[in-house]
């Protein structure tokens, strides 16, 4: 992308000037005369359907992305070829084309295995789960949900994580699986700490307002609901905020107070039909059935369930659930095993790297490449080489992760040279604690810092965590930030025998999202 970008401002134009119409001509006449390879004409298009589909062009929007699939080529635009597949299926499930999305999943999920993209592969499958789920039949998008455990630990982003996770708490919630969904609600508090996204976290509260519903705490409900907050604007924001409402409205008609609950409903209607999701367009006219019903309006009732018929029926005639069926779940399965053996190739991989490099490492680990500038403590690169390094020697490791508590708050409010200071302190107190311990500190990312305790058992690494935390915890902040303090989160856990560093990191990582969870400044193993 910054090639094609480059070309535009070396011709003299500004692409970041044009916006509607005239973005439409312009990424055509950079498409004609300064986009050189197939790559660069297919960003072209990427980009300008992203605005026809903003001016509701949804039909040439689909168009452009397939025409962009054309200028691309399989394995070395692999990555983008996944990219456009996924967004072109969510479009054609926005234009009611369940079964164009259908074949774009399919594929995707073809080529991010051969290829070895986790995480695109992780947005296929949801997508086909998400199918089921939308044509009623919720076991089998939990089936689909369920083909992600085994590489959970493998994904990527950690908001996609909490999106799957999200997806099978409701389909828990819809098959009335309460304990399920309860264990799983409180992982997904815990990663939401992390992800800082206002639309998941309310999720989060809705569908925990949805449990306290089934179970008759209708006060409880409408507190997680009045709890939860939103950034208007998205499409995912629209949908929060009309789920909201029908369960509002469930919870006042479990009330007693029909009327209430009515006229939330009928305001919530033209809000879904401006949106234009049937599932929603389903539940609401499900909702303003059973108010009608309770209210004694037999005919409103009547003419509610007919639509709710007619949705549902409309659903169930254009996706293509027979095509999701046993052989599709099976296909998936043997890719399972594929994944498996692409990480533990990746791994061997990783060892071979080591044995080929380690003549040099010790060269290298001088090298700025190895160094994070503004903490100068190892960054993720030296992280690499050192991980191997273990893997390859058998030596055994307890993983620390160390979070700042609250630092966006220190940026926002007090400006990002401070949150500079602040980094920059915490690393030195790290670098200077751990120094004859045998450890290895690294700065993971923004406010993130790592600590390899080599040959550690879990009970030191435990008293290393909480001595370094009081030391945070007691250090002098005032110069820095004024009469605010600052802590730290850690989680600990230990290497096991065999198991791959993803999944080290990520239970670290989950002890963290505890110790975040629990209330922050604080220590939490796994």
């Amino acid at each position: 992308m910054e090639t094609i970008l480059n070309k535009i401002s070396d011709s003299g134009l500004d692409a970041s000037s044009v916006s509607g119409e005239e973005a439409l001509i312009f990424w055509n006449h950079v498409r004609q005369h300064i986009a050189s390879t197939g790559q660069e004409k297919a960003q072209c298009l990427i980009i300008s359907a992203e605005f026809r589909f903003e001016l509701k062009q949804y039909q040439a929007s689909i168009d452009e992305l397939k025409e962009a699939l054309s200028h691309l080529s399989l394995p070395e635009d692999a990555e983008l070829v996944l990219e456009v597949r996924n967004g072109l299926a969510d479009k054609l499930i926005e234009n009611g084309d369940y079964h164009g999305a259908l074949n774009e999943y399919i594929s995707a999920s073809t080529i991010a295995v051969d290829n070895g993209f986790i995480d695109e592969y992780v947005l296929a499958v949801l997508g086909m789960g998400n199918l089921c789920d939308a044509y009623g039949d919720h076991n089998r998008a939990l089936r689909y949900y369920q083909k992600i455990d085994s590489i959970d630990h493998a994904i990527g982003s950690r908001s996609l994580r909490l999106r799957y996770k999200l997806y099978m708490l409701a389909c828990y919630i819809e098959l009335n699986r309460t304990t399920a969904a309860t264990d799983l609600i409180k992982e997904c508090e815990e990663l939401s700490i992390l992800v800082s996204d206002k639309v998941l976290s309310g999720q989060i509260l809705l569908y925990q307002a949805k449990l306290y519903l089934q179970s008759g705490q209708t006060d409880l409900a409408m507190q997680c609901l009045g709890n939860v907050q939103y950034s208007h604007g998205n499409v995912h924001s629209a949908w929060l905020s009309n789920s909201i409402r029908i369960e509002l409205a469930a919870c006042l008609s479990e009330q007693n107070k029909p009327h209430l609950a009515n006229w939330i409903l009928e305001s919530t209607h033209k809000r879904i039909k401006e949106y234009a999701s049937p599932i929603l367009s389903l539940k609401l006219a499900n909702s303003l059935a059973n108010i009608s019903e309770q209210k004694g309006d037999y005919q409103s009732a009547l003419e509610h369930q007919k639509r709710a018929f007619r949705i549902e029926s409309d659903l169930m005639k254009k996706i293509p659930i027979g095509e999701l069926g046993a052989s599709q779940l099976r296909r998936l399965s043997r890719f399972e095993l594929q994944l498996k053996l692409i990480l533990s190739e990746q791994e061997n991989r990783e060892l071979k790297e080591t044995t080929e490099s380690q003549k040099h490492t010790v060269a290298q680990l001088q090298q700025d490449v190895f160094t994070d500038p503004l903490t100068s403590l190892h960054n993720r690169r030296w992280l690499d080489v050192k991980l191997k390094d273990l893997l390859l020697h058998d030596v055994p490791f307890s993983l620390m992760v160390v979070d700042i508590d609250h630092f966006k708050s220190i940026n926002d409010e007090l400006s990002h040279l401070v949150g500079d200071k602040a980094i920059v302190n915490v690393s030195h107190e790290l670098a200077a604690y751990f120094k004859f311990r045998g450890a290895s500190c690294v700065r993971f990312g923004g406010e993130e810092f790592l600590v390899i305790l080599e040959r550690a058992t879990l009970e030191q690494a435990e008293m290393h965590a909480e001595n370094y935390r009081e030391r945070i915890f007691k250090f002098g902040w005032q110069s820095i930030l004024g009469e605010r303090g600052l802590t730290v989160s850690i989680g600990i856990t230990l290497h096991r025998e065999g198991e791959n560093t993803q999944r080290t990191f990520y239970r670290a990582d989950k002890a963290l999202y505890r110790a975040k969870a629990n209330g922050r400044n604080q220590v939490c193993t796994e």
